[in-house]
């Protein structure tokens, strides 16, 4: 079991719905103050006193749980749950068995209420569950034992233990039918997730296989021609073309690694400032006359802790990208900005920009766009738009293989007016000097990032 993950959902559902957190303290809080005022008894405020105070300890040691948890961090989340549970359903349970009419349906809403809670919550840890179980068995006990005296008739008694004894079993058995389904439910998405693996790896070997095979014809048919001709040039020219087919295999297999997620980042620090001026360098050789580039200068003393050769390749990737979209003219234009993500926000990936402070990188065309049907597959691997022998589709998959590792992540915005590549990289350091938020309530293709065609 992932421990850390589990934690996580309880996390999520204890805390993650703010407002129906807000409404439930507030309510427990307002009835508390409400019996008091009925009563005259501090007992419902000291109810609610011992309540909150659990509450908070389990919040507090929720949020600070470790990135990598055990079963030992996974059963101290449950007694202390279970410590919460016997914090709330005490009280409830005594008005139920009170002579008042109100108190006790009072103390039948909370019940209620507190059941339909453990059973949303459908806990993993069977021994969590049977406590959870256990507990409320108990308190509904404790409540027949406590009114059966008063009956006097025979058949009532019965009657009231029959009740009680239904009430917990048919309790026990929803508990547990919810914590069978959802663990099935999650099986089977890990089942669906390991296929799609499979095909992609399927994809991936037949793309590989065809682009190697392409190369090694290369290869070979060239220095067999070196054998058949006996002019220097020719022979010359030969071995070139040979050794260019062998520096585009290691470079197919450096997009490869990088997709695989299994090539080595060496980070180091860098100045923004010097990744830009290689990029325009290196962009010179590859963009014609006819496109114009405006690389913005990045803000002075801007740092990022990054793999730099790796960054510079992702850039030429969708600079080359951005080139082809273009059709051999227009705009090409390149920034960098501080900026604050506070939201996750989804990627095309799947994956989630965590919130904190980044270095956003924008790379953006005004070329037609990226169509919308296929915005969803342009990081596919070996999935490309261009035509046969002109690309291996790895561009994009290779530059989201860079990102993740490093901690940032990449998004695309699309229009008929061009498209916006953004490449977040972590800088906590710019936390100080971030112009925008990254607003997740913003059209998608305006705060996403990049255009790129493969």
């Amino acid at each position: 079991m992932d421990y850390r993950k589990e934690l996580d959902r309880l996390y999520e559902i204890e805390y993650g719905d703010v407002p129906e957190l807000a409404f439930r303290l507030a309510a427990t809080g307002i009835g508390a103050y409400v019996h008091y005022n009925y009563t005259e008894s501090s007992l419902a405020l000291f109810w609610y006193s011992g309540f909150a105070l659990t509450h908070a300890v389990y919040f507090t040691v929720l949020r600070r749980r470790p990135d990598v948890c055990t079963i030992y961090d996974a059963i101290k989340c449950g007694m202390l749950f279970l410590v919460m549970l016997l914090a709330f359903i005490w009280f409830p349970a005594s008005l139920i068995a009170s002579d008042d009419i109100a108190l006790r349906i009072s103390g039948t809403a909370g019940t209620g209420a507190l059941l339909i809670f453990l059973i949303y919550r459908a806990d993993t840890l069977k021994w969590m569950v049977w406590g959870e179980i256990l507990v409320v068995a108990g308190a509904v006990s404790a409540v027949i034992l406590a009114r059966i005296p008063d009956v006097s008739v025979f058949g009532a008694k019965i009657v009231m233990a029959f009740s009680g004894i239904a009430l917990i079993a048919y309790f026990a058995k929803t508990i547990l039918d919810h914590r069978r389904r959802r663990i099935e439910a999650e099986a089977a998405s890990i089942r669906s997730v390991q296929a799609q693996k499979m095909e992609a790896v399927g994809q991936l070997a037949g793309g590989v296989a065809h682009d190697f095979n392409n190369i090694l014809t290369a290869i070979t048919g060239n220095l067999e021609l070196y054998e058949e001709v006996e002019d220097k040039n020719e022979r010359d020219q030969f071995v070139r073309e040979a050794h260019l087919a062998a520096v585009r295999a290691a470079g197919l297999v450096s997009l490869l690694l990088a997709y695989s997620r299994k090539s080595t980042l060496t980070v180091s620090e860098y100045v923004v400032g010097d990744i830009f001026d290689q990029v325009r360098i290196l962009a010179r050789r590859l963009l014609p006359s006819s496109i114009q580039m405006n690389l913005h200068p990045a803000p002075e003393g801007m740092r990022i802790k990054v793999d730099q050769n790796q960054l510079i390749t992702a850039m030429i990737n969708l600079i080359v990208n951005a080139r082809d979209a273009m059709n051999g003219t227009g705009l090409l234009e390149i920034h960098a900005e501080a900026c604050e993500v506070q939201e996750p926000i989804p990627m095309l990936s799947g994956a989630m920009l965590r919130p904190g402070h980044y270095v956003c990188l924008i790379i953006e065309d005004d070329g037609p766009g990226i169509p919308k049907d296929i915005l969803t597959r342009v990081t596919e691997p070996f999935f490309t738009t261009k035509g046969i022998g002109e690309g291996s589709g790895l561009g994009l998959s290779m530059v989201e293989g860079f990102t993740q590792p490093s901690g940032g992540g990449m998004m695309i915005g699309t229009s008929s007016s061009g498209t916006r590549v953004q490449l977040y990289i972590p800088c906590p350091e710019c936390a100080g000097r971030s112009s925008n938020a990254v607003d997740q309530d913003v059209e998608r293709p305006l705060r996403s990032v990049t255009m790129l065609h493969q």
